[in-house]
């Protein structure tokens, strides 16, 4: 039993690195999309009208702080499986992986209403 919780440690271990040495790759790419991440989180944490933009404009637009924090939650769990779509895509197609991982500028833009 310890040879085989030896083996499994080993190969986490050795998987690990691996991925990290992956994503080092591409630092350019996930750096940016973590900081996205990261304002979408603040955005969580600290819930403001002004923060809720993407429909300001409309006639039926209520702000109300629960639908805000539900909407920001679904965003951050969607934004995450993204992450992981595009670590899973890196290494057998990295221009996939570069796209999603640059979607967080487009995205950016889109929340604080440049577009």
């Amino acid at each position: 039993m310890y040879r085989k919780m030896r083996y499994i440690a080993i190969s986490l271990k050795h998987n690990m690195m691996e991925t990290f040495k992956l994503l080092w790759q591409f630092k350019w790419y996930v750096v940016p999309y973590m900081l996205f991440y990261f304002y979408l989180g603040v955005n969580y944490i600290i819930p403001s009208p002004k923060n809720y933009c993407m429909w300001n404009n409309e006639i039926w637009y209520h702000y109300d702080k629960k639908i805000y924090l539900e909407i920001t939650k679904l965003m951050l769990m969607i934004f995450a499986l993204l992450f992981l779509l595009g670590t899973s895509n890196m290494r057998n197609h990295p221009l996939i992986a570069k796209l999603i991982f640059l979607s967080s500028f487009y995205f950016l833009a889109v929340f604080l209403q440049i577009i």
